[in-house]
């Protein structure tokens, strides 16, 4: 009986330890992201925002904006609320000004982290509706989160340094 407590016991302990590490660990990963974004977005000069390196491909302005719109939309789809003087339908054409791209990918990256960490494991496996095709759950929109910030990070550093700006990090 005594040995039967102890195995219980370990296991219980064992269990309860893996509740939220994945919310955790994403976690962890996104504020580092978003703290490069963030600090890029501040390191470009607002004369730079309208900066494009050919037409067609998206502005400064214009990329810090689809993250804000994209980390509202993956929040939401974790049950996040989106704050309601955002106007998804627009918020891609209206942000251009430095200082409202800078105050909304904060509030973005605060929403999407809140819905990270507030995502129970239970609710990892649930199936998520995103506008393109295939099969995906909360995990995805996590993962999906993650890898879009990132990849957007990296454009952002090929704009700076290509009008001489050292992302702040590396110097």
């Amino acid at each position: 009986m005594k040995n039967s407590l102890i195995v219980l016991a370990l296991l219980s302990a064992t269990l309860s330890f893996g509740q939220g590490q994945f919310q955790k660990e994403s976690a962890g990963s996104l504020t580092h992201v978003s703290g490069q974004v963030m600090q890029l977005a501040k390191a470009i000069p607002a004369d730079k925002y309208s900066y494009t390196p050919q037409k067609g491909v998206r502005s400064v302005a214009e990329v810090c904006a689809h993250i804000i719109s994209a980390n509202y939309f993956f929040a939401s789809k974790l049950g996040g609320q989106i704050p309601s003087d955002v106007k998804m339908e627009t918020l891609e054409k209206d942000l251009v000004a430095k200082d409202a791209i800078e105050k909304e990918l904060k509030r973005s990256y605060d929403l999407m982290l809140g819905a990270i960490k507030n995502t129970k494991d239970s609710a990892l496996p649930a199936k998520v509706e995103f506008p393109f095709p295939g099969e995906y759950t909360g995990m995805s929109a996590i993962l999906i989160s993650l890898n879009h910030s990132n990849e957007h990070l990296g454009q952002l550093i090929a704009y700076a340094r290509m009008n001489g700006i050292t992302p702040p990090w590396s110097n």
